[in-house]
This record gives structure tokens, C-alpha cells and sequence, in this order.
């Protein structure tokens, strides 16, 4: 029954996952009620994602075991990484170009696009050039 469909999960930027693992993010608080959105269902990552995470905690001076634990999660099977194909590059290109957004970006909000599926970031400057170019995506910031 179509009624039965669940929606796509929501597309997972990783400042999102960063910022709920680090406490003294100035957005920490907002991040964890992103994540509290979708306490059971799993968030659709692209393949930069775990870099992108266990890079930017590296650079905070995060712990072995914070740096272990957030690697673990990355892998589990919350995050569901989905494969860098030419859709998915084609996409981006497009969506950098017309929303005038970095690449990384593009692509979290190119795999929102095409899974039909909401964005959750933290970077409100992403969500304003995205709202205005891609009106019919859902993109989630929750910082208030």
C-alpha cells in the first residue's frame, strides 16, 4: 500500500554529527535535537561523510576514543552511505553551480534532491542560497 511507505530518511550533514559529539560546539544543543528528530531511523550520508567527520574532530583535538567512537558510528548501521555515482556527481555540479554552494555541500544537498529526502545541517548560510534556488527541498537547521 502506498500509505504504508515510510519517507526517505533524512540526508545527514556531517556538521550535524560533529556538533552533537563535541559540547562545546556553539551548536551542540541544536544538533542533538536535530538528531533526536529521528531517533530510530538511519540518516543517508555520501562517501565523504566519515572524512569529513573524523577530519573535522581531528582538528578540534578530539580523543582517540572520541575520534574511535565517532568512527564506530559512522559505520554503524545508522549511516547509510550511498555510492558516489554520475547521477549523484552530475547533481552536485548542478546544484553548485546554480546555488552557488561548495562542493561537499552539493553533494549532501544533491542526494537530498534525488532521495526526495529532507537535509539536516547546521549551516544556515547553505539552507538561505539553497532555499532560494531549490524551494521544494526540505532543509532542516533547528539553530536557533
Amino acid at each position: 500500500m502506498a500509505d504504508d511507505v515510510l519517507p526517505a530518511p533524512p540526508v545527514l550533514d556531517a556538521c550535524v554529527l560533529v556538533a552533537a559529539l563535541v559540547p562545546t560546539e556553539a551548536h551542540h544543543a541544536a544538533a542533538r535535537r536535530l538528531l533526536a528528530q529521528s531517533p530510530d531511523r538511519a540518516f543517508l550520508v555520501p562517501p565523504h561523510f566519515t572524512v569529513e567527520v573524523l577530519a573535522a574532530l581531528a582538528r578540534r583535538g578530539a580523543s582517540p576514543e572520541l575520534l574511535a567512537g565517532a568512527r564506530a558510528l559512522c559505520e554503524s548501521n545508522r549511516i547509510l552511505t550511498l555510492p558516489l555515482d554520475e547521477a549523484l556527481v552530475e547533481a552536485a555540479v548542478e546544484m553548485a553551480t546554480i546555488a552557488k554552494i561548495r562542493a561537499g555541500d552539493a553533494l549532501y544537498a544533491a542526494l537530498a534532491v534525488m532521495e526526495s529526502a529532507p537535509l539536516f545541517t547546521l549551516d544556515t548560510d547553505l539552507a538561505a542560497r539553497l532555499s532560494t534556488s531549490y524551494p521544494d527541498l526540505v532543509v532542516v537547521t533547528d539553530v536557533l
